[in-house]
C-alpha cells in the first residue's frame, strides 16, 4: 500500500487504539488521583465506569446513526469529542467534572468504534481488506496492553493528567488525517433515525451494564436487581416496538441468519472469558502471590502481547479459512486458559496461571480479526455500520458481565487464604469456561446450519431496506 492508500488505515487504528486504551488506562492510576482531587474511590470508580457505560450503550446507536447520516461525518464528531474530552478531563478541577468529561469522552469513543469497521470495509477490497481488518484486530489487542501497563506508569512519573494530555496531540492528529483521507460517504444510507428504539436500547444495555457493575462492586442487592428489572422491561418495550416500526434501529433480518448469530455469540463469549477474570487474575497476583502493581501489569501484558501477535501474524489466514476455524476453536481455546485457573491447586505460584494467560490470548487473538468482516458480511452495505456495532455490543456486554460476576466470586474473601484464593479463583475460571466453550459449541452448530442454509439456497433475505 502507498502511503496515502494506507491513511484510512492508520486513522482507524488510531482511534481504535485511544478509545480501547483509555477504558483501561486509568484503573491503576486511581489511588493518584484521588490523592489529588482528595476524594474517595466510591466516586473515581465512575470515572472509569462512566466511560465504559457510554461506550457500550451508544455503539449500536452510533452505528445507525452513522448508517443514517453518514459514517465520515460520525467518526470526525466522536474523534473530535473525544479529543476535546481528553483535553476537558486532563484540567479538570474536581471530581465531579473529571467524571462528566470521561462521560463525554465514553460517548465520543462510542461515535468512532461503531464507524470505524464500516469505513475500512469502505476504503479497501479483496485480500487488502483481509489484512487491514487483521491489523486492526492486532492494534485492539495491543491497546489492551498498553492501557494496563502504561496508565500506573505515566502517573507516577509525570503526574495522572498526562494520561489524559497525551491524548490530545495524537487525536488532533488522527482528526487531521481523518479529515483529509477518509472516504466520502456516498449519501444517506439507511434513511431516518429510529429514535425510540434506539432510546429503549439504549436504555436497555445502560441498565444492565450499570447492574453488573453495582453487582461487582456490592454483589447481589436491589440496585443489581432492579437494574435487571430495567434491563428485562427497556427490552421487552423494545422488542414490541421494533416489530411494529417500518424503519428498525437494527434490522431484525440480520438474527435471522445463523452466521451473524454466531457472531454475536462469539462476541459475547470470548470477550467475557479472556478478559472478564483479569481483575480476579490482578488481585490474585497482588494479595495471593504478594506481587506489586508493576509486575501485576507486566504478567497481565502476556495476554494482550500474544493476542498482538497472533492476529497480526494469522489474522489474514483465518479470514480466508471456514469461519467456524477461527470462532469456534478460538473461543474453545479460551475456555480452556479458563479452565487453566486449576492448576493454582497443584503449583500456587504466578506461574500457574501464565498457561491460561497464554491461551486465553490465543483464543482472542484467533477471534478478533475475523468478527468485523463476519459481523457485515450478511447485512445490507446501508446498514453496515449498525450490524458491527452490534458485534461489538455484544464484546463490551460480554466484559462488563464477565467482570461483574468473575468480581462478584470474589466478594466475602477479606483476608483470604491459600485455600479460600485458590477456591475462589477455580470457581471463577470454571464459570468463564463454561459460558466460551457454550458460544463455541453454539457458534459452531449455528454456522453448519447456515452452510447448509446456503447449499440449499435457502438463506433469509437479508439485504433489503
Amino acid at each position: 500500500m502507498n502511503p496515502r492508500h494506507l491513511a484510512p488505515l492508520v486513522v482507524a487504528c488510531t482511534a481504535t487504539f485511544l478509545l480501547l486504551a483509555y477504558a483501561t488506562v486509568v484503573t491503576v492510576a486511581i489511588p493518584a488521583i484521588a490523592a489529588d482531587l482528595h476524594t474517595d474511590f466510591a466516586a473515581l470508580q465512575w470515572v472509569v465506569d462512566l466511560y465504559t457505560l457510554a461506550l457500550a450503550a451508544l455503539l449500536v446507536v452510533c452505528g445507525a446513526v452513522g448508517d443514517a447520516l453518514g459514517r465520515r461525518r460520525v467518526f470526525l464528531a466522536g474523534f473530535a469529542l473525544f479529543t476535546l474530552s481528553s483535553l476537558a478531563c486532563g484540567l479538570a478541577p474536581g471530581v465531579r467534572e473529571l467524571i462528566a468529561f470521561r462521560g463525554a469522552q465514553g460517548v465520543g469513543g462510542a461515535a468512532m468504534f461503531a464507524t470505524t469497521l464500516p469505513l475500512i470495509r469502505a476504503s479497501y477490497q479483496g485480500r487488502e481488506q483481509h489484512r487491514a481488518f487483521a491489523v486492526w484486530g492486532a492494534v485492539a489487542g495491543l491497546a489492551a496492553a498498553v492501557g494496563n501497563v502504561c496508565g500506573g506508569l505515566l502517573a507516577e512519573a509525570l503526574g495522572w493528567r498526562w494520561i489524559f494530555l497525551l491524548a490530545v496531540p495524537v487525536g488532533a492528529a488522527g482528526l487531521v488525517l481523518a479529515f483529509v483521507f477518509l472516504p466520502r460517504d456516498p449519501g444517506r444510507g439507511a434513511g431516518r433515525m429510529d429514535v425510540p428504539g434506539s432510546v429503549l436500547l439504549s436504555a436497555a444495555i445502560a441498565a444492565l451494564v450499570v447492574g453488573s457493575l453495582l453487582f461487582g462492586e456490592h454483589g447481589a442487592g436491589a440496585g443489581p436487581g432492579l437494574a435487571a428489572l430495567l434491563a428485562a422491561v427497556a427490552v421487552l418495550a423494545f422488542v414490541a416496538y421494533e416489530r411494529r416500526t417500518a424503519e428498525p434501529v437494527v434490522d431484525p433480518a440480520l438474527f435471522r441468519h445463523p452466521r451473524f448469530l454466531a457472531v454475536v455469540v462469539v462476541a459475547f463469549g470470548y470477550y467475557f472469558a479472556a478478559f472478564g477474570p483479569l481483575t480476579v487474575l490482578s488481585s490474585w497476583f497482588q494479595d495471593g502471590a504478594g506481587l506489586d502493581a508493576v509486575d501485576t501489569s507486566l504478567l497481565l501484558a502476556l495476554q494482550p502481547a500474544v493476542f498482538f501477535v497472533v492476529s497480526a501474524a494469522c489474522g489474514a489466514v483465518l479470514q480466508r479459512v471456514r469461519l467456524w476455524i477461527p470462532l469456534g476453536a478460538g473461543t474453545a481455546l479460551c475456555a480452556a486458559g479458563c479452565a487453566g485457573f486449576f492448576l493454582l491447586g497443584v503449583s500456587y505460584g504466578p506461574a500457574a496461571l501464565v498457561p491460561s494467560l497464554l491461551l486465553t490470548g490465543i483464543g482472542a487473538g484467533m477471534v478478533s480479526p475475523v468478527l468485523p468482516s463476519a459481523a457485515m458480511r450478511d447485512a445490507d452495505p446501508s446498514r453496515a455500520g449498525t450490524a458491527a456495532a452490534v458485534a461489538n455490543t455484544a464484546r463490551q456486554v460480554g466484559l462488563a458481565l464477565g467482570t461483574a460476576v468473575c468480581g462478584g466470586l470474589l466478594i466475602g474473601l477479606s483476608a483470604p487464604g491459600r485455600r479460600a484464593y485458590t477456591a475462589a479463583v477455580g470457581e471463577v475460571g470454571a464459570v468463564a469456561a463454561l459460558v466460551a466453550l457454550a458460544a463455541a459449541v453454539s457458534a459452531v452448530v449455528l454456522l453448519r446450519r447456515a452452510d447448509e442454509r446456503s447449499r440449499t439456497g435457502s438463506l433469509p433475505d437479508v439485504t433489503g431496506p
